[in-house]
């Protein structure tokens, strides 16, 4: 019987021993979730050129009225910030470079706020990243594969590449360029010369006047709402999208559209579609008003709608 109780309790101390690797964060990876504090401050002209890019997560960007350059935020413990501002023989500087490494990946990249004069140039790159920008009305080009680009100033030069990645521009821009695969690109606010494209994402340019556009996608939609400027020209191109235009009363422009093989409804003049010239898609051309400004619109497989506001 003694023996028979003696194995007993050496089963149950065996049971109730923790098991290693289960439910136990070791050292390791409680240093591996852990945080550093990144901070870096200096003078710097106020059209200065500025580069930041590596493993970012999260990106503000922010124009303030100050001839400086701040960056805070945090990164994972280990992570490598380096870089700096450049020299310069006389005044602030007029460059800036910073890049963020880390050790893995799997916990996460850096979170950092970038504050830089109104004026600046920004260029920024980095994986699946969300960035957000205010009060810049330099110049911005911004890089991401994954996440989101909001930008809600008006810069004077925006160029924004996106895999897959959704890019707002919420205030227009003087010149402005927008390429991504599958995100959507929604445009506000206006601009002189835009040019947007996409593969599969959808194109929606909202209020504010266009001088000169190009809108482009292969399958993805394309909506238009904006104003037209005077003497302006339109071209908007897709394969397998729909395009949709949404025009004032009596607009001041010359249209021409025409499918392969999609329709054409014109829902905002007395004009007609007719056939097209071999036999199949439709065509559509007319001038309202003035007709100052001339629309192109095509299609290969996609409708085409023009509907009054």
């Amino acid at each position: 019987m003694n023996r028979t109780v003696s194995r007993l309790l050496a089963g149950i101390s065996i049971l109730s021993a923790p098991a290693l690797g289960y439910g136990q964060k070791t050292p390791e990876s409680k240093s591996a979730t852990a945080r550093q504090t990144i901070e870096r401050r200096a003078p710097i002209a106020p059209d200065a050129s500025i580069r930041i890019a590596g493993a970012i997560t999260s990106l503000k960007i922010i124009g303030w009225d100050r001839d400086s350059l701040a960056i805070t935020g945090s990164a994972p413990a280990g992570a490598r910030f380096d870089g700096g501002i450049g020299s310069s023989f006389s005044g602030p500087s007029r460059g800036a470079k910073f890049y963020l490494e880390t050790n893995n990946e799997q916990f996460g990249g850096g979170d950092l706020v970038l504050r830089v004069p109104h004026g600046a140039r920004v260029w920024a790159k980095s994986g699946s990243a969300t960035i957000e920008v205010s009060g810049v009305t330099g110049g911005l080009d911004l890089n991401v594969v994954g996440g989101s680009v909001v930008i809600s100033s008006r810069p004077r030069e925006l160029n924004v590449e996106s895999m897959d990645g959704d890019v707002r521009v919420m205030a227009g821009a003087d010149w402005l360029r927008v390429k991504t695969a599958t995100g959507a690109v929604e445009v506000r606010g206006g601009s002189e010369d835009a040019g947007l494209s996409t593969v599969s994402g959808a194109i929606r340019v909202f209020d504010g006047r266009y001088e000169r556009g190009k809108f482009e996608t292969v399958t993805g939609d394309i909506t238009y709402r904006g104003d037209v400027g005077f003497k302006g020209s339109m071209d908007l191109t897709t394969h397998s999208g729909r395009v949709e235009l949404q025009l004032p009363p009596r607009p001041d422009l010359e249209v021409d559209a025409a499918t392969v093989t999609g329709s054409i409804e014109n829902a905002v003049t007395s004009s007609r579609p007719i056939t097209g010239r071999e036999g199949r898609g439709m065509e559509l051309g007319f001038s309202s008003g003035n007709g100052n400004t001339r629309v192109v619109v095509r299609s290969f497989k996609g409708n085409i709608a023009l509907k009054p506001r």
